[in-house]
């Protein structure tokens, strides 16, 4: 273990004599990255839209529109589609695992029909 201290303490000794950059190229260093930051910074002016186009812009475009109806739709369906439905759709995996108990849901659309005319 102090072998190991012995040879990080070496290491920092020599960092800590180690000959600094020279002035030219830390103005090169610098001159460069004020170069890079004015391009990003002139890039990243993007023209704000209103509107639709804005909106459509901040949910991701197109493909976030896309995400957002698939996800609507899926969650229309089963909440219109009674949850033993979905657990018929799917083998009977949720009332496996004992996601869903049978006995207290509503079975189908028939059930509610059935509620509505008694």
């Amino acid at each position: 273990m102090t072998d190991d201290r012995d040879d990080l303490s070496e290491l920092l000794a020599g960092a800590r004599n180690a000959e600094t950059p020279s002035e030219t190229l830390m103005a090169r260093v610098l001159a460069d990255a004020a170069a890079v930051q004015a391009e990003l910074a002139a890039s990243a002016a993007v023209p704000v839209r209103g509107g639709r186009g804005g909106w459509l812009s901040s949910i991701g475009g197109w493909r976030g529109a896309g995400g957002l109806v698939a996800a609507t739709v899926t969650g229309l369906m089963i909440g219109v589609y009674a949850p033993d439905s979905i657990d018929a759709l799917l083998s009977g995996q949720l009332s496996e695992r004992g996601l869903i108990e049978g006995d207290i849901l509503a079975s189908s659309w028939g059930d509610l029909l059935e509620l509505e005319d008694g």
